[in-house]
């Protein structure tokens, strides 16, 4: 019974993961990702709540054109992004962040307990 519960979260937040990657990136993700991850906040220490709440640091840039593409600022040498920024979608129920730095990483949080991650 509980399996089954864990995965129709997996597969809805798979679903919103998806989505995000394909309005962000104009890359729609239709394989397997590589890995869910699903957790409650509570249940995480402080290094691991502190890993998933920081912006990675990108070195890939996003498709030319894409709405990640534009939040891109280059100034002289320097290259300003807010890849990683949280985006508050109705704050404290539902919040991401998606980055482009090693494969596409969409990390959610769904009414400010369960932290999730998809990767590709």
């Amino acid at each position: 019974m509980w399996e089954a519960e864990v995965d129709r979260v997996e597969n809805v937040v798979l679903k919103l993961a998806r989505g995000h990657a394909a309005y962000e990136y104009s890359e729609p993700q239709l394989e397997k990702p590589e890995s869910i991850s699903l957790a409650p906040i509570p249940l995480l220490s402080e290094e691991q709540l502190r890993a998933f709440e920081a912006a990675p640091i990108g070195t890939l840039f996003p498709e030319i054109g894409s709405r990640a593409f534009h939040k891109v600022l280059v100034v002289g040498g320097e290259v300003f992004t807010q890849e990683g920024d949280w985006q508050t979608v109705q704050a404290r129920r539902y919040r991401y962040s998606i980055s482009h730095s090693s494969g596409i990483r969409v990390r959610m949080v769904l009414s400010d307990y369960l932290a999730c991650e998809v990767l590709w």
